[in-house]
């Protein structure tokens, strides 16, 4: 029973590298493209933009939840 669990998790742990490599090719090519073409470098910074303002605006959102949820508790 003991080496099933440890092919399978060596099997899941080949699977994660051969994964990591294909989005690390991935990422190489999108940055080629980037540096070919102006236009898709300002796509990828706009992406970019978004992507940190929503985590912060994630981010600011949980932080004012769990500040109103300790205020709640504390008031009772």
């Amino acid at each position: 029973m003991i080496d099933d669990v440890i092919n399978q998790a060596q099997t899941t742990r080949a699977v994660l590298g051969s994964q990591r490599a294909f989005f690390g090719d991935v990422q190489g090519k999108v940055k080629l493209l980037g540096d070919k073409f102006p236009i898709i470098r300002g796509l990828l910074g706009s992406i970019r933009r978004r992507r940190s303002r929503d985590t912060l605006i994630l981010s600011a959102v949980i932080a004012a939840c769990t500040l109103f949820l300790i205020i709640y508790w504390l008031s009772k």
